[in-house]
């Protein structure tokens, strides 16, 4: 049973702008009002924004006080590559298969000259040397990851370029102990050296998970920093909204709270990881048939997708036809989801009338995912979220004005 002075927040909350609750939750926070209290408030009242403010007030940065003006703050994976690449150091990715080691260095340099360690040969690494018969000397040849990286890094000088070497530890330790010297002295061969806006980047998988691996070298893994990936729900949902994710896929799995994500690999049938989903959409996209999953994901989730998929909606055509008054709006959690997604499909001559519709009979959470399914990080659309949003905000005032 709420205390009278949680009732009384509570009551607060509902009726506030965006900065009158910065400031309230920046209060709340100094009296040392204890954050599981207030998480079951805000968990209540069901607002997506109280959820956002309450959050970016509570994981505020703390400023050290000290000579050294330190600024700690929790960073993100991509935070700490990020700083190790404009650093100078080699940063060293560790993850499971799928796990988006190849997107994170993309997100960073969208072109980075790659070399596949487990195919590259001594020649292919290191260059090699050939018979002149003209001048009957012997002249070494660069390799061609080599001309490339040169190449990018002349043409584009004020951009750092990333040399990925990718299954780094699935490597030949003879091939490791030529990378090594590539990592130690940034030369190639003894003879040339990488470009000064040349940046080293490694990636490998877990050592259990492929039969391949090799364990790094000492000299070679304390080169490096490590970054060790783990795709969370939470994250791959935000990179979905980013990327075009099918909305479908992202109802499915925001609404099973990632337990899909990913499954084990068993050699026998196909398993779910990030990138298999990623692939799982571009077909759906394709084919619009979900059953074609199955040789992505296996069957049993598959099964389970399709069921999904086949929940009680409510269409685009419903809505604007007004037939949806006659339906039972009673929907269920999953329900809600995926007829976000398919509402989500609407053009924007009707996007009002659909969104009013998800705000009054879905709630604000689910109009939330709508509005970013709609968008599709389109400029435009965004624009027009923005207003659509403060046009619910200034109805929601006068509502309760009354």
């Amino acid at each position: 049973m709420k205390s009278v002075a949680e009732q009384k927040i509570e009551d607060t909350l509902r009726n506030l702008d965006k900065d009158e609750l910065e400031a309230i939750m920046t209060k709340l926070k100094e009296s040392d009002f204890p954050e599981d209290r207030l998480d079951d408030i805000v968990d209540e009242i069901g607002d997506i924004e109280i959820r956002n403010v309450k959050n970016k007030v509570f994981d505020e940065v703390i400023q050290i006080s000290s000579n050294y003006s330190f600024d700690i703050k929790d960073v993100s994976e991509e935070e700490i590559i990020r700083g190790a690449i404009e650093s100078n150091i080699p940063v060293f990715l560790h993850g499971k298969s799928g796990d988006g080691k190849s997107a994170r260095v993309k997100q960073i340099d969208n072109d980075p000259v790659i070399i596949y360690l487990r195919n590259a040969t001594p020649e292919s690494l290191n260059g090699r040397s050939v018979y002149d018969s003209q001048t009957g000397e012997i002249k070494d040849v660069k390799p061609s990851w080599l001309k490339k990286l040169e190449d990018k890094c002349e043409k584009e000088q004020d951009k750092l370029h990333i040399l990925f070497f990718d299954e780094l530890n699935n490597a030949l330790p003879s091939l490791q102990g030529m990378a090594f010297n590539i990592v130690l002295d940034k030369e190639v061969n003894g003879m040339w050296k990488l470009p000064d806006n040349a940046r080293i980047v490694a990636a490998g998988n877990d050592m259990e998970e492929s039969l391949a691996a090799n364990q790094l070298a000492e000299p070679l893994f304390n080169r490096f920093a490590h970054v060790y990936i783990e795709t969370k729900t939470e994250d791959w949902l935000k990179w979905a909204l980013e990327n075009n994710i099918h909305p479908a896929i992202y109802a499915f799995m925001a609404y099973t709270h990632g337990d899909c994500l990913r499954t084990e690999f068993t050699g026998e049938s196909p398993n779910a990881d990030p990138r298999k989903w990623e692939m799982a959409s571009k077909m759906l996209y394709k084919t619009n048939n979900p059953k074609m999953m199955r040789g992505l994901v296996g069957a049993d989730i598959t099964t389970e997708f399709v069921e999904f998929c086949s929940c009680n909606v409510i269409t685009i055509d419903d809505i604007l036809s007004g037939n949806y008054k006659e339906l039972n709006l009673n929907l269920g959690l999953d329900e809600k989801y995926l007829t976000a997604a398919g509402l989500s499909w609407v053009d924007d001559e009707n996007y009002s009338e659909v969104r009013t519709f998800v705000n009054q009979y879905l709630g604000s959470e689910i109009c939330t995912v709508f509005d970013s399914f709609w968008a599709r990080d389109n400029e435009s659309r965004l624009e027009k979220v923005a207003q659509e949003r403060m046009k619910t905000k200034e109805y929601s005032k006068e509502i309760k004005g009354k």
